[in-house]
């Protein structure tokens, strides 16, 4: 590879890193107060919903996909769970994550078996999960009564550290290895840049895709305990409402092409964080939050100019 493809290569990879890196020192500098343990831990327990969602996101676009079902899985995940919680059954916790494994399942089923295109597939998922969510609660949010659990999430756990941190640092080690020291990130890698020939060469693409369908259901459970854990209750309405969107923004802002190939798990932990410390930069200047959403925007915009650029330098 040409030195000038390697370092526009290496530039767009990590993209999202480096803007992350300017608005950060940005706001050390000119934003008043943000220099403090209570911003940091605000930042990654804010941001923790969203990175579960785009980790499991990186994957699915990673093969040429998209999951637009997860914040709906999020709810349903919360709202069983509540309602088990609520009658003292604490077991069925798992019950919730078994029926989101398999709505995921199914999801990827219809990808791959069916030939479905994932955005119709995951459209009409969300409607399923989302009225299965407000069916199931029958009368709103669900409340439920486990202070320890609670103040778990809640209250910092060694020094100002936020339980989150631990959780997401566990999440992004496990995905970083399945990614990239395991086969089966290359797999999805060599499925998202040419699905034919990965076939040909023996390769089981459906169970890829059924895979990667699963994890992104499995992490939007995880998405769903941590914000119906912080309030202990779930509306059915209102967690995981618009996330999807979110986390979409974050993995491809990270360097995951839209159109398949490699899945850059650093680069979605970046991308969450950098649309947070957006949200949190504006908050912090009284700058209204609809020019916030204006910002993702153009940040979006800018990032994916960068990995067209790099596709164009690569042919």
């Amino acid at each position: 590879m040409k030195n000038g493809n390697f370092l526009n290569l290496l530039f767009t990879k990590y993209i999202s890193a480096l803007v992350f890196l300017v608005l950060l020192v940005f706001n050390l500098l000119f934003t008043r107060n943000f220099v403090s343990w209570t911003t940091f831990a605000n930042i990654i327990t804010q941001t923790s919903s969203v990175m579960m969602l785009s980790l499991g996101m990186t994957l699915v676009i990673a093969t040429g996909g998209i999951d637009i079902s997860v914040g709906s899985a999020m709810g349903l995940a919360a709202t069983i769970s509540a309602i088990f919680l609520a009658s003292g059954h604490p077991e069925g916790v798992l019950i919730s994550l078994l029926v989101i494994c398999l709505l995921g399942l199914l999801s990827g089923a219809l990808v791959a078996r069916f030939s479905i295109l994932p955005m119709v597939v995951t459209l009409a998922m969300q409607y399923i999960m989302r009225g299965l969510a407000k069916g199931v609660s029958g009368r709103g949010t669900i409340a439920y009564t486990l202070p320890k659990l609670t103040n778990f999430f809640i209250n910092p756990l060694i020094g100002p550290v936020p339980a989150h941190f631990f959780v997401l640092l566990a999440a992004v080690i496990v995905m970083y290895i399945l990614v990239n020291r395991m086969k089966f990130g290359s797999y999805i890698e060599f499925y998202g840049n040419n699905p034919l020939a990965t076939r040909i060469c023996g390769i089981n693409t459906s169970r890829i895709v059924l895979l990667c369908y699963m994890i992104s259901a499995i992490f939007a459970w995880f998405g769903g305990m941590i914000d119906m854990f912080m309030v202990s209750s779930a509306d059915p309405s209102k967690i995981g409402l618009d996330l999807e969107t979110d986390a979409i923004a974050a993995t491809l802002i990270g360097g995951t092409p839209i159109t398949g190939g490699y899945p850059n798990i650093i680069g979605s932990v970046c991308g969450a964080f950098l649309l947070q410390l957006i949200t949190m930069m504006c908050n912090m200047h009284n700058i209204p939050y609809s020019y916030s959403m204006m910002l993702k925007a153009g940040i979006i915009i800018f990032a994916l100019f960068f990995h067209g650029l790099r596709n164009k330098n690569l042919r």
